[in-house]
Order: C-alpha cells, then structure tokens, then sequence
C-alpha cells in the first residue's frame, strides 16, 4: 500500500474511531443528566410533601386554599411544571387539594409513590414522581403529591450535538487535510522518484525539486547533492581513465616502436644494447603503472590484510630511508633524516614502507636538482608523526583538497622526473586511512609542501604481542 494511502486511511481510522468515542460519549452524558434530573425530582418531591404534611397538620383538611399556596410555592421556587396534591378516599375516591389535577390523572395505574416514571401530558414529555405520606392526627388520610417537569434535557442534548458536531467537523477537517496532505506528499515523492528512475536509466542532468524547507525538501537536496558527487566521481573517472590510457599508450608505443626496428633489421648493431635500455625501461615504467592500480583497486575494495607487529619504526625508516638514497642520488636531491627515537610500536612495517616510498618517490618527482627533502619522525601520544617536506614548487591552496584524489597532481603540474604512476599520492591515503591514521598535506606556492602522516599505534612492551 502506497504512502498517500496509508495516511488516508490512518486518518479516515481516526476519524472513525473519535466518532464513535463522541457518540458513546453523548450517550453517556444524556444518560447520566436524565439520572441526576431524576434523583433531584425525587428529592423534591419528598420535600414537598413533607412541607404540605406540616401545613395539613397546622389547617384543616378541607382548607384548600393553604395547600394550594404551598404547593405554587413549590412549583415557582422549585422550577417545576406541575406540583400537585390530593387525598385519598375509601371506595377509590380522590380529594384534590389546590387546583384542578393534571398530572395525576395521567400517571399509571398503581404508580402511587416513590420512582419516577415519564408520562405525556397534553402531547409533552413529562418526568414525574410520587410521594404518599399519612396526614391528619385523628382521621388519618393517605395523601399523595405528584411533581412534574416537562423533560428537557436541553443542556444534555446542546453538549452532546455540540460535541458531535465539534467531533464530526474536525474528523472532516482532518479528513480532508489528510486528503490534501497525502496528494501533496504524494506528487512531490513522486517527483523524486521518477527524477530516481530517470538518473538510473541514464539522465544524468535529472535533479529533484527542492521546494520548501521540509523533510521532502532535504530529501530532494540530498538526492542532488548525491547526483552531483556522481557526475564529479565519473568525471574523474573518465579522466582517470583517459590519464591511464594515455600513460599505457605510451610505453607501449615506444616499446612496439623499437621492437618492430629489431624485427625489421633497421636498428644498427651498435645501438642494440640502447635500445634495449630503453626497452627495459620502459617496461618497468608499464609494470610500475600496472601495480599501482591493481594495488590501488585492492586497497580501495579492502581486499588486502594488515599485519602489524612490534617494530622500532626509527631503525625501520632509516633502513626505508637509505634504500631510497640511490634514486636521491641519482635525481641530485638530498635527504635528509630527522628521526626521533619511538620504541617498539605495534605497526605493519611493510604497509608503513609502502607509505614512506611513496612518500619520498612523490617528492622526487617534483624536487629539482640540488633540491632537498627532509623526512621527520615524532613520537605521539597514541602512535607516531612522518613528515615529509620538499623544496619543489608547492602547491596552489585551491588544489590543496585534491591532492590525494587520483592523478590530479600529475595531471595539474608538470614533473621533474616522469618516473612513477602518478598513483603515489592515492595510495598513501588508502593506506593510511586503513591502518586507522590520518593524512594531511601543507604547501603554497614556492615554498615547496609537507605531508604529515599520523599512524596510531600503541607502544609494545615486547615481541611477544606480535
């Protein structure tokens, strides 16, 4: 079931159910109104009778005009609509007291005291009560007073129309607010979901409205937000791609190039072991090129394991050091080591060297000759700091965010030495952000960049923790 119908339907439930608890309700309060007016009509009538028995006990019982006075006493003070007494002769017979009877020639047969009962008196609905009390100090008479009020539960019935009206306008209301909402709702979802399904079959300027400031709202911004690091992640993509093809072509060129002179006999003998040289050298470059990705897709899909151990990272990195004093030294750039005593640390040494070969492979392209390095290590509170900071060109601080993205530095600035993949960079940050540290780049124009590599990584007691 669709969204817009289950919030129609929930409404419609709602509403349902408020009316049924309003009519239950208005039932209830009738019922308990008709209770009280009867419970106070019987009161009434008890006390009225008892006032005509202290008046019949001060006249006698053929002073009509006494018990009249009181009973319109009554009937004023009292509210009612008819407020009647008579007594109660042998054979049947009946003396009214007061004026002519209405109301007890309607009551029924028998119903001669206490209770009260609904009558009809000249086509009006009537709530009565009887009281049948003894008067008279020699000749005891039965005497009855009969009290009647024209049933009007008018403030019963005002409350309970008003709560069913109140009740039935404001299910209505929200019935159709429901309505309205859901059709709402359901147009602006819909919006985002044909502007989904057409992004997914390939429209990729498809954007979803961002309208209001509501939840729908941020879903929409969020969606375009989504689609824009798409187009920008296929964009660089593509440029990845076109990078890397053009940097396969390449070698490859070079490489069929002279392999077709050799097969051909147009290489002289003497330039043989040159071009085979070059061969050569061209052949690491492609089989640089090829490892790098395949270990930049293992490392951006984890496919690959950590195994750290306890290893004294200042010995490590002056071993990693003097192994890339050769390519230095052929490059004329020197480096220079500052490394501070760290104790045993629980890393994966292979990993860190990768990260620190890059580290110094990244700054040998773009230092020129008599240039200089500086590699740093520090001791942290939960690990250790590399630093490794060049005098080459620096960077611009609009490209400073993208550095580690793949091939933009290659493609954005132009190498001393064309030696590597231009994936160093890449790596790194897959690398380190897999052992849990943190990689930050410092540069500016001219004043050559530094990048901080923090490793988290608890100091082992001994090789035992390996």
């Amino acid at each position: 079931m669709s969204l817009r119908r289950r919030l129609l339907w929930g409404t419609l439930a709602v509403a349902a159910v408020t009316l049924a608890a309003g009519i239950i309700g208005g039932v209830v309060i009738q019922r308990e109104v008709r209770t009280a007016a009867q419970q106070e009509l019987f009161r009434q009538g008890q006390v009225t009778a008892e006032l005509v028995e202290r008046q019949l006990e001060r006249t006698p019982l053929r002073s009509r005009s006494a018990v009249a006075g009181v009973l319109e006493g009554v009937k004023l003070v009292g509210g009612h609509d008819y407020v009647e007494a008579a007594l109660l002769l042998p054979a049947g017979r009946v003396n009214v007291l007061g004026g002519a009877p209405v109301l007890i020639p309607s009551l029924p047969p028998g119903f001669t005291d206490r209770g009260v009962v609904e009558v009809e008196v000249d086509g009006n609905p009537v709530l009565a009560t009887v009281r049948r009390v003894s008067v008279g100090e020699q000749n005891r008479r039965d005497m009855v007073v009969a009290i009647g009020r024209i049933e009007d539960l008018g403030i019963a019935g005002v409350v309970t129309r008003t709560v069913l009206i109140a009740l039935a306008a404001g299910a209505l209301l929200a019935v159709m607010l429901s309505i309205g909402l859901s059709r709402a709702l359901g147009n602006r979802l819909e919006a985002i979901s044909e502007t989904a399904r057409a992004y997914a079959e390939g429209d990729f300027s498809a954007r979803a409205p961002e309208s209001g400031s509501d939840e729908l709202a941020a879903v929409g911004s969020a969606f375009n937000d989504m689609a824009a690091e798409l187009d920008d992640a296929r964009r660089r993509e593509r440029d990845f791609l076109m990078s890397v093809g053009h940097d396969l072509r390449t070698p490859l060129t070079t490489i069929r190039g002279y392999a077709e002179g050799l097969d051909t006999g147009a290489v002289p003998p003497d330039d043989i072991a040159r071009v085979a040289g070059v061969i050569h050298a061209q052949t690491d470059r492609l089989s640089r090129l090829i490892e790098d990705l395949m270990l930049l897709a293992r490392l951006e899909a984890r496919e690959f394991t950590l195994r750290p151990e306890p290893v004294d990272l200042t010995a490590h990195l002056k071993e990693t050091i003097d192994s890339a004093r050769i390519r230095s030294d052929e490059a004329r750039v020197r480096i220079d080591a500052d490394l501070e005593p760290t104790g045993l640390l629980q890393i994966d040494p292979d990993r860190v060297a990768q990260v620190v070969t890059n580290l110094i492979d990244n700054a040998l392209r773009y230092t020129p000759e008599g240039g200089r390095m500086i590699v740093g290590l520090t001791r942290t509170g939960d690990g250790a700091r590399i630093v490794v900071a060049d005098d080459g060109p620096g960077i611009e601080p609009s490209d400073v965010p993208h550095v580690f993205e793949r091939l933009y530095v290659a493609q954005r600035y132009r190498v001393v030495r064309p030696e590597g993949s231009g994936l160093g960079l890449s790596i790194i940050k897959e690398l380190v952000d897999a052992m849990g540290g943190s990689v930050e780049v410092a540069s500016a124009p001219g004043a050559g960049t530094s990048i901080v590599v923090s490793l988290v990584a608890p100091e082992s007691v001994g090789p035992d923790q390996s």
